[in-house]
């Protein structure tokens, strides 16, 4: 029989979640997140498996975490338009007083492992392409309700992915809101009119 777990695995994994936000998966040592985790070498592997294992379980939870509220602030409002800027304001915050000072860790994941990892780019294909979907639902609704420049529909959905994805590396060195606001304020003059945003 078992030993016993004498930890909460899901606030093991938070903080594991944490330390490779902040320092990416090769930099970050199993004695670093068992440090961080305050558990035994033992504990984390019979918990969770190899690094490459926790650092998988992390990725989920975040995608599951993280991820699902700031899209859930893309498809909440009626107003697709509201939607983007609701995202993006909080995205914003996020990056000058939150935990995205480290940038995304979906992001920082896939300018580390992407090339190298099949099975992890696979997942993080997937996160995109889901904040693809929602970009692409908020534009649906705000072009049916006019706010949107003729012309202007979905397709711009990836466009919007790519800036949330610059902002992510930006975020990494610190740009300030002023900054931040301003790739939001050009990218949005695009595709929005005027008087909607």
């Amino acid at each position: 029989m078992g030993r016993t777990r004498t930890f909460d695995v899901d606030a093991a994994l938070d903080v594991a979640v944490e330390t490779f936000w902040q320092h990416g998966f090769e930099a970050t040592s199993i004695q670093q997140l068992c440090t961080a985790m305050e558990l035994q070498s033992g504990s984390v592997y019979a918990a969770f498996g190899s690094k490459r294992d926790l650092f998988v379980a992390a990725l989920r939870s975040y995608a599951e975490t993280v991820s699902a509220e700031a899209v859930e602030r893309i498809n909440a409002p009626r107003s697709g338009v509201q939607g983007l800027t609701d995202y993006f304001g909080h995205l914003i915050d996020a990056m000058v007083d939150g935990r995205r000072r480290w940038g995304c860790l979906i992001t920082n994941s896939v300018v580390e492992l992407a090339e190298r990892d099949p099975e992890l780019a696979g997942m993080l294909a997937n996160h995109l392409a889901n904040l693809r979907v929602s970009f692409a639902g908020a534009l649906a609704r705000a072009r049916a309700a006019g706010e949107l420049r003729p012309g202007v529909g979905p397709e711009a959905a990836p466009l919007l992915v790519a800036v949330v994805q610059g902002m992510n590396v930006m975020a990494k060195t610190n740009p300030g809101r002023v900054a931040l606001q301003a790739v939001v304020d050009a990218a949005l003059a695009g595709l929005v009119r005027p008087h909607e945003v």
